[in-house]
Formats: structure tokens, C-alpha cells, sequence
């Protein structure tokens, strides 16, 4: 841990500058806690690919492509 905080000494102030300062807390609330998630299966083709709430608990299905997509986001 030597290390670690060696290096946050020298470059601490620059990294928190480059990345951006948090003055306010981030809350999880309904609308921005889905998750895009893939529930294992037992057989080969037995997996679900879905977005689930963290919050609430709620899923929904998506296919396997839209969870292979980096920009598919989902329309509440």
C-alpha cells in the first residue's frame, strides 16, 4: 500500500482535477439504476440476458445482441 500512497501523493490533486471533483453525493433512485445483467443457465442456450433494477428488482428481457451492444440503453 506503500506504493499506492506514494503515487496518490504525487498525483492525486491531477487525477481528481482530470476526472472531476464530487460536491454532491450520487443517489440511486428507480430511474438510474438499471443494469444490463446475463442470468446463467444450465444447458447451452439456457441463458437470459436482461436489464434489472436494482432498486426495485424489476427485470426485463433483452435479446443477446442488445446485450452485446455497449450504446443500447434502455427507454423507461
Amino acid at each position: 500500500m506503500a506504493c499506492q500512497d506514494d503515487w496518490f501523493k504525487h498525483f492525486g490533486e491531477r487525477a481528481l482535477d482530470y476526472f472531476g471533483r464530487t460536491t454532491q453525493p450520487k443517489k440511486m433512485e428507480e430511474h438510474n439504476s438499471w443494469r444490463k445483467t446475463r442470468r446463467w443457465g444450465y444447458g447451452d442456450n439456457d441463458d437470459r440476458y436482461i436489464f434489472y433494477n436494482m432498486c426495485t428488482g424489476e427485470e426485463r428481457n433483452i435479446t443477446e445482441q442488445q446485450y452485446d451492444d455497449d450504446n443500447y440503453t434502455l427507454n423507461t
